[in-house]
């Protein structure tokens, strides 16, 4: 027989088994993870999806898999990828006659990995156009990534995008676009075998590692998601300007002046871009949900973008506005990602937009 000692040593590995069996399946059910769409054993990594260059973040070129349990909206999320690192189709490399191809650039916004792409404004305003002009093609390509600012996306205009020969850029415009990313996501080492496979190891090393990247950080940096729910920032002028300096590296960076030069320096290298190679330019502005919400306007920001845009003879979009006149409806999922129905009236507006400026 077995000393009694092996039998608890075992009974305990048992016991552990079990539990880490069980939180694996529970996580499963909760946690964000990618996945192959028809992976029989989870191996997931969001290596499959996303790819760190020297220009920043890009989509991994034909990549086909599931973000399941998205953080934000909770959806399992189909992302096909073309050829070029876009969550679009691939387009012929001929235009057809008439055809008219519009490229979104911007970040998360515009990439909308937390729904379905039919569900994003992308797609949305690409629909409406088409039921507008019915004899003729139209292609409207997100080329939106995650954690993007203009320079990255100028820089993926350069190396994907002309190559589409689009007839109009559309500029997905939030309020941090003149601060470089944060690039935690770029320190997690490509997983290994365990980390692939297992749900839990994975969240265990993710969380070990942002909180050293915390760290490195300084907490203050992200004190304003903290204050947002101690400060009258909805009523009181001051307190929301107070919460918009401590978000100076996230999107109270647009109340800063500093930031603009980086701006007025994308959009005259988005002007040669456009001489260059014959398309025009629009720039859509989107809020940060606390001017959205708040009973007063400041709208310094949006201001500020447009006369930056006009002096380069760029067409402008304020999306402030129309998101204010709904402000009695749940329309984000945080401080910036739009839900469905936000989503739905930014298509609209971008497909009337495109209508009246082409």
């Amino acid at each position: 027989m077995l000393p009694k000692a092996l039998w608890r040593t075992g009974a305990a590995l048992c016991v552990l088994a079990l539990t880490l069996g069980a939180v694996e399946v529970f996580l499963r059910r909760l946690a964000t993870f990618v996945v192959s769409p028809n992976e029989a054993f989870l191996e997931q990594s969001p290596f499959q999806l996303i790819r760190f260059t020297p220009n920043g973040k890009r989509l991994v070129p034909n990549a086909h898999v599931v973000i399941r349990n998205h953080y934000l909206s909770g959806k399992d999320v189909v992302m096909d990828v073309n050829s070029r690192g876009f969550r679009d189709e691939d387009l012929p490399s001929q235009k057809a006659p008439d055809e008219l191809r519009i490229l979104v650039l911007g970040d998360s916004i515009t990439w909308g990995d937390y729904l379905q792409a039919n569900e994003v404004f992308v797609k949305r305003a690409e629909s409406l156009l088409r039921t507008a002009t019915p004899g003729r093609k139209i292609e409207v390509v997100n080329a939106g990534v995650g954690d993007a600012g203009l320079r990255e996306e100028l820089d993926l205009l350069e190396e994907q995008g002309l190559a589409i020969a689009p007839d109009v850029v559309v500029i997905g415009f939030y309020l941090n676009d003149s601060r470089p990313p944060w690039g935690f996501p770029a320190e997690l080492e490509y997983p290994g075998w365990l980390r692939r496979h297992s749900v839990v190891a994975e969240s265990i090393y993710r969380a070990v590692a942002l909180d050293r990247w915390m760290k490195r950080q300084g907490r203050k940096r992200f004190e304003w998601a903290r204050k947002s729910n101690k400060l009258d920032w909805k009523n009181d002028p001051d307190a929301f300007h107070q919460l918009a300096t401590m978000a100076e590296y996230d999107w109270g960076a647009a109340w800063d002046e500093s930031s603009w030069a980086t701006i007025r320096e994308g959009f005259q290298r988005l002007k040669a871009l456009a001489a260059a190679h014959r398309f025009k330019v629009a720039i859509m502005a989107f809020p940060v949900s606390f001017q959205v919400y708040a009973t007063f306007l400041d709208d310094a920001p949006q201001q500020r973008v447009r006369k930056e845009a006009s002096e380069q003879g760029f067409a402008f979009l304020d999306l402030l506005p129309l998101l204010r006149a709904h402000a009695d409806e749940e329309l984000f999922f945080d401080q910036c990602h739009p839900r469905e129905h936000a989503n739905e009236l930014i298509g609209a507006a971008l497909a009337s937009f495109l209508r009246e400026s082409s």
